[in-house]
């Protein structure tokens, strides 16, 4: 991950699709690397559960651009691994104090403004 830029990403957006058909925008929350991987964890711009998504990501450079390829992870296990290694870089970033929760299943409403991600998103892209 150290060798790849991933300012460009600070502001990304991505469109996906529930299986019922309902579309959804999702701004990056941040990238963070994994047994020498790099995933993406994405949340919903329009929606306060904090429902996390995550994709691994692969760059590749093409001239001067570098283009970004995300991808749906289907490993459960892996899938339950990257939670517990998101949960505990927000623990660190944030602390005890903060109630950052990352969980598979959105909980009720807790009131918190995304200023809190939008700090978290800013440290780990510069």
């Amino acid at each position: 991950m150290a060798d790849i830029d991933y300012s460009a990403l600070e502001d990304a957006v991505i469109t996906l699709e529930s299986e019922e058909g309902e579309s959804m925008e999702c701004r990056l929350v941040c990238i963070f690397e994994y047994n020498e991987e790099d995933y993406a964890a994405f949340t919903e711009i329009d929606n306060d559960e904090n429902e996390v998504y995550l994709f691994s990501v692969k760059a590749k450079q093409n001239k001067k651009e570098t283009e970004f390829e995300f991808n749906i992870i289907e490993d459960e296990d892996l899938l339950d691994e990257l939670i517990e290694v998101l949960q505990q870089i927000t623990d660190d970033e944030f602390g005890d104090e903060d109630d950052v929760i990352i969980d598979e299943e959105p909980d009720e409403d807790d009131g918190d403004d995304d200023s809190k991600w939008d700090e978290f998103i800013t440290k780990k892209l510069h």
